[in-house]
């Protein structure tokens, strides 16, 4: 047992052992003072009085380290969120800014037919896209057959369903395909790409070519 003037301090104790080894030693050192004490009238030595005083201090302030950097560390995660957010409204504030300004610009160049805008270090050109972008003008008027339901359930209303679902069953009102339950009918995408590239004539949807800016 170390004596009273070589033992280490409770902060150099926190810092050298983990939680575990100081509640190891904290177990050891009150067996150890147990013992003494039984075979000394109820008395222990002052060096294992002082270690054990100093371990348990040391397993307080371990505890108080610990807490302290998992306090420190959500601080952290939580100003880079706030600072994710930050930029990503930041970001998107860019973008929609960038997107009207070429809107502007495209009509500009449309209604004076003009292909090419040349300024003295830059030009700006009217580009037709390369493939055609799918436009939906009228989601409603989309046949049936080119629409898709996306439906959200709890686990205990899909395993009612899946065990049976009767004509007059209530859950059967919420899945309506009307657009008055959970079920929302939605145009899908990629049956339409593939039925308008067909040559298909579907209300409702079309291709489209669009246009872009880039800077040269």
């Amino acid at each position: 047992m170390a004596t009273q003037a070589s033992l280490p301090l409770p902060e150099t104790l926190a810092s050298d052992m983990t939680l575990f080894e100081l509640d190891e030693t904290l177990c050891l050192l009150m067996e150890s003072a147990t013992e003494t004490a039984e075979n000394n009238n109820g008395e222990i030595t002052d060096e294992l009085r002082e270690a054990l005083l100093n371990y348990c201090e040391a397993f307080g302030v371990k505890v108080d380290n610990i807490a302290n950097y998992l306090k420190s560390q959500e601080n952290d995660a939580r100003n880079a969120r706030r600072e994710i957010e930050r930029l990503q409204l930041r970001a998107l504030g860019a973008e929609n800014r960038v997107e009207r300004l070429k809107g502007v610009v495209k009509y500009f160049m449309r209604a004076r037919n003009l292909r090419t805008l040349k300024g003295r270090l830059n030009t700006i050109f009217l580009r037709t896209n390369s493939q055609d972008s799918l436009v939906i003008d009228l989601p409603d008027a989309v046949p049936p057959e080119y629409r898709k339901v996306s439906v959200v359930l709890s686990f205990l209303e899909l395993q009612e369903l899946l065990a049976h679902l009767p004509a007059d069953h209530h859950i059967r009102a919420r899945l309506a395909g009307d657009g008055s339950g959970v079920a929302k009918p939605e145009p899908d995408n990629a049956k339409l790409r593939v039925a308008l590239a067909s040559g298909i004539q579907i209300q409702g949807a079309e291709f489209r070519r669009g246009q872009h800016i880039r800077l040269g």
